[in-house]
């Protein structure tokens, strides 16, 4: 299954409570979600403004 996301921010937001730290994704392509799983670096090189389909295979680029 093709997940559709828009990435408004790339890394993943800190969050520490009390002695814990977590991560929380804003990427959307977290397989553990809410939390982080490192799959935000697959975005780190996404131009802006164009719109991507990341799937099990990789990213596609979606023409507009």
């Amino acid at each position: 299954m093709a997940r559709l996301v828009k990435c408004t921010e790339k890394a993943p937001y800190k969050l520490e409570a009390g002695d814990e730290t977590y991560y929380i994704c804003r990427c959307g392509l977290s397989k553990k979600q809410p939390f982080c799983d490192g799959s935000h670096k697959r975005a780190k090189d996404e131009e802006e403004g164009k719109l991507y389909i990341y799937d099990e295979e990789g990213r596609v680029e979606v023409s507009p």
